[in-house]
C-alpha cells in the first residue's frame, strides 16, 4: 500500500495474468501515498478503503468513485470501490464481537442506507469464514446477509463488472 517497487514486483510476479483489481491485506491504507501507488502499478480498481474496526462509509459514501489526485489536480485513473463490511470485523476479538444472531440486524440499517442511494454494497467473506464448522461469521451469516440483499433487489457484480460499468476519470 506504500511501495509502488514492491507491488510493481508482487505484479510483474503474475506473469501474463493482469489483474484489474486490489485489496490490500488488513485494509492497508495511506492517503497519502497509497492512491499514487495504485496509479503507478496501473490497477483498474481497487476496494481497499474500509475499516477492519467496524462497519460503514469509511468515505462517507456508498458509491464506486474515482479518488482526487490533489498534486496533479485531477482524478486518478482508476476506481475505488469502497468496502462496507468485512467478516473479521463482525467477531474478531479485537473488533465488534458480534453474536451470529446479531450479524444481519447490526448491519441491516447500514445496508438500508445503501439501498435509499443505490449505492455498492461491498462485502469482503474470507475463505476460512466458508467452513460449516464456523458457526459466528461463517457460512450462515453471509448467506442471510446475502438473502437481505438478494430480497430487496440487489444486484451481484464483481468487482470488474463494477469497473467496466463505470468510465474513466
Amino acid at each position: 500500500a506504500e511501495n509502488a517497487g514492491r507491488l510493481a514486483q508482487e505484479l510483474a510476479a503474475l506473469g501474463t495474468l493482469v489483474p484489474r483489481g486490489n485489496r490490500f491485506h488488513y485494509l492497508c491504507w495511506d492517503p497519502s501515498r497509497t492512491p499514487g501507488v495504485l496509479a503507478q502499478a496501473g490497477v483498474g480498481y481497487d476496494s481497499t478503503l474500509g475499516f477492519a474496526e467496524h462497519f460503514g462509509f469509511r468515505h462517507s459514501y456508498c458509491l464506486p468513485f474515482f479518488p482526487f489526485d490533489f498534486a496533479r489536480g485531477r482524478a486518478y485513473g482508476f476506481l475505488e470501490v469502497p468496502l462496507n463490511v468485512m467478516d473479521a470485523t463482525l467477531h474478531h476479538p479485537h473488533y465488534l464481537q458480534l453474536g451470529p444472531d446479531d450479524v444481519l440486524p447490526a448491519l441491516a440499517p447500514m445496508l438500508a442506507e445503501i439501498e435509499k442511494f443505490g449505492g455498492v454494497a461491498t462485502v469482503l467473506w474470507h475463505n476460512q469464514n466458508f467452513d460449516p464448522a464456523n458457526a459466528v461469521n461463517g457460512p450462515r451469516q453471509f448467506h442471510e446477509i446475502m438473502g437481505w440483499l438478494r430480497g430487496h433487489g440487489a444486484a451481484f457484480r464483481t468487482g470488474r463488472e463494477i469497473w467496466a460499468e463505470f468510465p474513466a476519470a
